[in-house]
């Protein structure tokens, strides 16, 4: 790229160098595929949403065997007071008959008819202690299966999070090729209106033109390098976007080019089709479909009896046997009475949410289509917006030369020939963003049909990839 006007000239073989490195035939670039890795692995919202699946994944497998059985072993140790209370009525009867027959006259003192001790020891006590749910009408599968649940729908929003981080990987990476294509067509713009300048001043100094017309050229001059100023300023912007979303120390030179797929990429039905099986709406509905189906069930069991095999032995064999049992099985049931909570309102409200659910499918069942066609149909403009613009640009690049030569030959004037380069710029700066509003359409389309992963494939295999001008 040859260098414009000596003011900015430092500047602009800095950024000319930095800029080459951005060509398509970079050996060392960074490919969208790799630029979307790294973005992948430095999103704190990606991390964020797999280890929320991942921690779901586990409490949904923690309560896996929430039905099987349970077994403990306890000990105590203490000391322990208490009262046994003997009945002695059968012995006082015994008693009171005896008295009449005792020889010498001799009274028998009485004898009350319950004798009670108070007792206080030591006591030590280690036992198993097991129990087995037989049937609770469906509560523990219910609530494991409301955990599952919950596991599918994280795992659905790390997806759809993954997914919108494609779709913003795309929007930076393109945009800085963008901003690379801008600022080398306005570079090449202000070298062609510097020579334009240098000319003007030759003829002026001829007398070929007037001092006005070489004045209209410094003009032009300056507003074209006003122009590069910007487009380097936000080529910077969109440089450091790019950088600080990968999390990269330092920016790398970009290896795929914006670019054009001639042909259709798909027809709107295969498109449809996708999204209503891979789009991340199904599988968040899905989940929380299982979520309110089982708190459904977790309601009605709430009203069925419970019923539970037990069962305890104890390794104490000391004296303390009135105390402590030396083994225990059997079975306990249970049936709810009086609860303090209103199962019957716990339980429409549980219907209520599975209505709720199928309200959301069938917007979404609308929606997703909609957005898929919308995106679809934008993409089909930009590429015949792109695809019509070559005559344009001949047309453009003719009227330049034209202009060149009538200009050097007194025929036209320096706003005619400025004129025509910025024509020139113009549509060479529309054809590039149709070719980016082209990239953009397309991944949003794949974002919305569920497949964001296939637009590094398009970009691979496109017929017409937009390389940077010509030095």
């Amino acid at each position: 790229m040859t260098q414009p006007s000596s003011r900015h000239g430092g500047s602009l073989v800095a950024l000319a160098a930095l800029l080459a490195l951005s060509a398509p035939v970079a050996a060392q670039g960074l490919a969208y595929a790799q630029a979307l890795q790294q973005a992948q692995e430095a999103s704190g919202q990606v991390r964020n949403a797999r280890m929320d699946v991942q921690a779901k994944d586990l409490k949904a497998e923690a309560l896996a065997h929430l039905g099987g059985p349970a077994l403990s072993l306890s000990g105590f140790t203490g000391r322990v007071a208490t009262t046994f209370n003997f009945d002695t009525s059968p012995l006082a009867n015994a008693a009171g008959s005896l008295g009449s027959v005792v020889p010498g006259g001799l009274s028998i003192p009485p004898i009350p008819n319950t004798v009670s001790v108070d007792r206080t020891f030591n006591l030590h006590s280690l036992g198993l202690s097991a129990n087995w749910p037989l049937y609770t009408g469906g509560r523990l599968e219910a609530i494991h299966g409301l955990e599952v649940g919950k596991a599918d729908e994280a795992r659905a929003e790390a997806r759809d999070v993954e997914d919108k981080l494609s779709t913003t990987v795309a929007q930076r990476y393109f945009s800085l090729q963008l901003a690379t294509h801008a600022v080398q067509l306005r570079s090449a713009a202000a070298k062609g209106i510097a020579d334009h300048q240098r000319a003007a001043q030759r003829l002026e100094a001829t007398g070929l033109i007037a001092t006005a017309e070489r004045l209209k050229a410094d003009v032009a001059l300056d507003g074209a390098r006003r122009d590069l100023a910007k487009s380097q300023s936000d080529f910077e912007i969109a440089q450091v976007a790019l950088t600080r979303l990968l999390g990269a120390a330092s920016p790398a030179p970009l290896s795929t080019p914006l670019f054009v797929n001639s042909a259709s990429v798909g027809t709107l039905q295969s498109f449809i089709d996708a999204g209503l099986a891979n789009n991340p709406a199904w599988d968040k509905i899905a989940s929380k479909r299982t979520q309110a189906d089982q708190a459904l069930k977790l309601q009605t069991g709430g009203q069925l009896p419970t019923v539970l095999a037990i069962g305890n032995y104890n390794f104490n064999r000391s004296n303390d046997k009135l105390v402590q049992p030396n083994w225990a099985v059997g079975i306990l049931v249970s049936v709810p009475l009086l609860d303090r909570i209103d199962r019957a309102k716990m339980k429409e409200a549980a219907i209520l949410d599975q209505q709720r659910v199928s309200a959301l499918e069938e917007q979404a069942q609308r929606d997703v289509p909609t957005l898929i066609e919308s995106q679809w149909r934008a993409l089909q403009n930009a590429r015949a917006q792109f695809l019509s613009m070559d005559s344009t640009i001949r047309l453009a690049r003719e009227n330049l030369r034209l202009q060149t030569v009538s200009f050097q030959q007194s025929q036209s004037t320096s706003l005619d020939l400025t004129d025509a380069r910025l024509n020139l710029l113009k549509v060479e700066t529309e054809r590039v963003q149709a070719a980016y509003d082209y990239v953009m359409a397309l991944a949003r389309l794949l974002e919305a049909s569920g497949q964001p992963q296939r637009l590094a494939e398009f970009a691979q295999n496109a017929d017409i990839q937009i390389a940077p001008p010509a030095e």
